[in-house]
């Protein structure tokens, strides 16, 4: 490795630092941490149009937007559903660093968007070097996740209503 090169990578570390840090999902991580996050990051720019993670795959990582605006669907009865638009400093896939299963949504940019992505085994790696902070560090991406919910359900809730949909769910309780 060349001297420039680890320079450009020292570089790359401290801006990854100096965006994860300011990020709301770090909001309350010691420096340590983030600059572990910074450490692991791989970095991505996407093309309009282009997917950046497709329904049906394996999940095993979180992806922080630095930059852009991307747009969440998901295939449901044969029907495109847009879920959600995400801009600058958002998050997604965050519950692929804590569990394995199939992303039951996909993403796709809608501008050149750039990405810090993290990977389930470099945040698996995080949590080994801070055992003392795993609790907090799971509860906080938990509690992101159930404020990304009631936001979405919300949306959801709302288009359902606005198209006047009769949203009496019959006799039985709906419960989530």
């Amino acid at each position: 490795m060349s001297l420039s090169t680890v320079t450009d990578c020292n570089c790359r570390i401290s801006e990854d630092f100096d965006i994860l840090r300011r990020m709301e999902v770090f909001s309350s991580a010691p420096a340590e941490v983030i600059k572990l996050f910074a450490y692991f990051a791989k970095h991505r720019v996407y093309q309009p149009g282009e997917m950046i993670l497709q329904q049906g795959y394996k999940a095993d990582s979180c992806f922080f937007l630095i930059r852009g605006k991307v747009e969440v669907t998901a295939m449901h009865k044969g029907q495109h559903v847009v879920l959600q638009h995400l801009a600058d400093n958002a998050f997604f896939g965050e519950l692929a660093l804590l569990a394995r299963f199939e992303w039951f949504f996909s993403v796709k940019a809608l501008e050149e968007t750039e990405l810090i992505i993290t990977d389930r085994e470099s945040f698996q790696k995080i949590l080994e070097k801070y055992p003392d902070r795993r609790e907090r560090i799971t509860e906080k991406i938990v509690q992101l996740r159930i404020s990304r919910f009631e936001h979405q359900t919300a949306y959801l809730l709302d288009k359902l209503i606005d198209s006047g949909v009769n949203t009496e769910i019959g006799s039985q309780p709906f419960i989530i």
